[in-house]
């Protein structure tokens, strides 16, 4: 009897330190549960949904296109010619999640007018690979804007904002973007700044234009932002190209970063953010995040070559076997 006693009281002393371990270990799931939910909230989630076109015939929710009366100020864009919507279904692989990165010239304050898609970047993230491989839309390219008729490709976020420039990608390339991040030149100046500014080696004519010196420089949020934008020494094609850099330059700063200064990181960038992605979308994007730390992004632009000509029946292949391989 005696012997029993003691087995219990083991076996109940047992069941007494599991059931703490237990408790313990759900408080902490708990709590990080509810710091990731918090982190997550300090992005700016906008309603629009993130509607992927099937076949060349979807056109754009009418919900999402509401016509800014403004006027869009007057800007030399060089005019992209384009032919008819590409053919054919979408394609997608469940390991790639691909991204549009929009940056807004935010033209008049205290107006409605929201200004123009200065950046239109698609980043695809390969959760399975790590690699990363980034887009750039020429912004010159000529579209069908529902309400407005043909206007440029940077024009569709004056008439519909975020969620139309997305949507019109959608549809012109068969593209499968999930959604969208979209920041404006002030919360790009302030990115770049929380990550520490960025490393960039200047030619002897941007640094001219910039009034730097040639070669490495390390630039601040607000240079940085001028680099990107610069193109009277050259054109808009080497204008996105030197976004992407810049883009590439952000990923190698973040890349030695340890988790608190990760943390203390998207405190200050995460409410710089407006996206549709959903937080399921977001989760799945940074459980894999450390495989695309330090990595160097693939980079293209379309159309192809500095053509004045955008064949979206091409470029929609090209993308295809670009993106997936």
């Amino acid at each position: 009897m005696a012997k029993k006693r003691r087995r219990r009281r083991r076996r109940n002393r047992v069941a007494r330190v599991f059931a703490v371990l237990l408790s313990i270990m759900l408080l902490l799931i708990a709590a990080v549960g509810l710091y990731y939910n918090s982190l997550l909230n300090r992005l700016s989630f906008d309603q629009g949904g993130s509607v992927t076109a099937q076949n060349s015939s979807a056109a754009p929710q009418e919900a999402m296109i509401q016509p800014d009366s403004t006027p869009i100020p007057n800007e030399e864009i060089t005019q992209i010619s384009s032919s008819n919507k590409a053919e054919g279904r979408v394609h997608k692989e469940k390991n790639v999640i691909n991204i549009l990165l929009i940056g807004s010239d935010y033209r008049i304050p205290h107006t409605s007018d929201p200004g123009r898609a200065d950046v239109t970047m698609l980043c695809s993230l390969n959760r399975k690979t790590g690699s990363i491989k980034l887009v750039s839309f020429e912004r010159g390219i000529m579209v069908d804007v529902p309400g407005v008729g043909t206007d440029l490709l940077t024009h569709s976020f004056h008439w519909g904002g975020a969620e139309l420039t997305t949507q019109i990608l959608r549809e012109y390339f068969l593209l499968d973007i999930a959604g969208y991040a979209h920041v404006d030149f002030d919360s790009f100046s302030a990115l770049v700044d929380a990550v520490g500014g960025v490393d960039i080696n200047l030619t002897d004519a941007e640094a001219w234009a910039l009034g730097l010196a040639s070669g490495p420089n390390h630039l601040d949020g607000a240079n940085a932002l001028r680099y990107c934008r610069l193109r009277s020494i050259d054109s808009n094609w080497q204008r996105i190209a030197r976004q992407r850099t810049t883009v590439q330059a952000i990923l190698n700063r973040v890349k030695n970063m340890n988790v608190t200064e990760l943390d203390q990181l998207s405190q200050q960038v995460l409410p710089l953010i407006h996206t549709d992605l959903s937080k399921a979308e977001i989760t799945s994007i940074l459980l894999n995040a450390t495989k695309f730390l330090g990595v160097t992004a693939e980079q293209m632009t379309v159309p192809d070559n500095n053509d004045q000509h955008c064949d979206f029946q091409y470029e929609s292949e090209r993308l295809k076997n670009y993106l997936y391989g």
